[in-house]
């Protein structure tokens, strides 16, 4: 869909409709149901109605399985199905069902013969991390490569932060652990297959929106992005070399922080939280300092518009406070030699492998 519902626009205090390319603000609510309800008539005029499938039926009838309603199926919202961009009653039920991650808490004890200890396939621990070596079937990795590839791929289009993204090997690995606590627990009626992807969908909602919908869901923290706001697992500055910000970084990130106070506007909270690190002067990881050159490459175009200069009608801009909360023109000049540097090494290594290669 080109739009989407968002809650830290700079320019809504509550619910932001906005259009995905360019986020310009197609409206502001105070509550999500009349955001939705936005939502639903830009995407109608846009589209027009979606049909529904010809299985969309009353949950209560004899061929649906127990418990699955549109009320409880991951694309309901509000009494719309995003999947099929048309208004649904939450008792009815489609075949393209997926159970909304708050259900995984209503389970029951797992019966015997699901009661699997261990892989065949995969060592214990192997959905420890993000870049184990997880065996599954050639249709559960297609499946998981679609979902990583067209999450990625909406991220971007909707200009998301850079934490948003997932990494096929975390997807593999909350499938990994799913299909184990299946064997603990799990809702009757539920395969083994559509537990542990129901668990990868939850993740992709957690990833992409910052929180997960149900607050009890945090043992897949630690497979997040290291940047992203729930991320539980060991930080990149303990694990990368890390530099340290100048000074006159430090004096822009607390400009833009003190703006950002004074004015309520300007920038996101991953910018708001990179100008905290930088103004208390906290090493940054390459991967950071390179999100850094990224942002900076992709807002440098922000300088033309008014308000961005001193002495300009609307000074500082909301793209001004941006760009302070990332260090300003310092924090521009020191992410780009240091990438710079990084690259140049890297190069080296490679030409170097590659010569050794020769050799052999």
């Amino acid at each position: 869909m080109p739009y989407s519902i968002v809650t830290d626009h700079p320019e809504c205090s509550g619910y932001a409709v906005i259009k995905d390319q360019g986020r310009e603000v197609m409206g502001c609510h105070r509550t999500q149901a009349q955001a939705q309800e936005q939502l639903t008539a830009l995407n109608i005029a846009e589209y027009g109605d979606r049909a529904l499938p010809q299985n969309y039926r009353p949950a209560s009838s004899e061929d649906v399985p127990e418990g699955r309603n549109c009320g409880n199926c991951l694309h309901y919202q509000n009494g719309y199905c995003t999947l099929w961009e048309a208004n649904v009653q939450a008792n009815f039920y489609c075949n393209r069902w997926i159970m909304l991650e708050g259900q995984l808490t209503e389970r029951a004890p797992a019966p015997p013969e699901d009661q699997i200890e261990g892989s065949k396939k995969n060592e214990p621990g192997s959905a420890a991390g993000k870049t184990g070596g997880i065996e599954l079937s050639a249709e559960t990795v297609t499946a998981l490569e679609t979902k990583a590839k067209e999450h990625n791929e909406a991220m971007r289009e909707a200009s998301k932060p850079e934490w948003t993204r997932v990494r096929l090997g975390a997807l593999k690995a909350v499938y990994r652990r799913g299909s184990g606590a299946y064997s603990t627990s799990h809702r009757p009626g539920i395969s083994r297959a559509a537990w542990s992807m129901a668990r990868v969908n939850a993740f992709l909602y957690l990833a992409r929106n910052g929180r997960p919908k149900n607050p009890a869901y945090k043992s897949d923290n630690d497979l997040l992005d290291p940047d992203h706001p729930r991320y539980s697992g060991k930080r990149m500055q303990e694990r990368q070399e890390s530099y340290s910000p100048t000074a006159a970084m430090i004096a822009e990130a607390k400009r833009g922080l003190e703006w950002r106070r004074e004015f309520g506007r300007g920038g996101t909270e991953i910018g708001i939280a990179r100008a905290r690190d930088i103004a208390n002067g906290r090493d940054l990881p390459i991967e950071t300092v390179r999100r850094m050159a990224s942002f900076f490459a992709r807002h440098e175009v922000d300088k033309e518009a008014e308000g961005f200069s001193p002495g300009e009608e609307g000074y500082p801009s909301n793209g001004r406070i941006a760009w302070a909360l990332w260090g300003g023109d310092p924090g521009k000049r020191w992410a780009d030699a240091i990438v710079r540097r990084d690259e140049s090494r890297v190069a080296q290594a490679l030409t170097m492998l590659t010569h050794l290669r020769r050799i052999v």
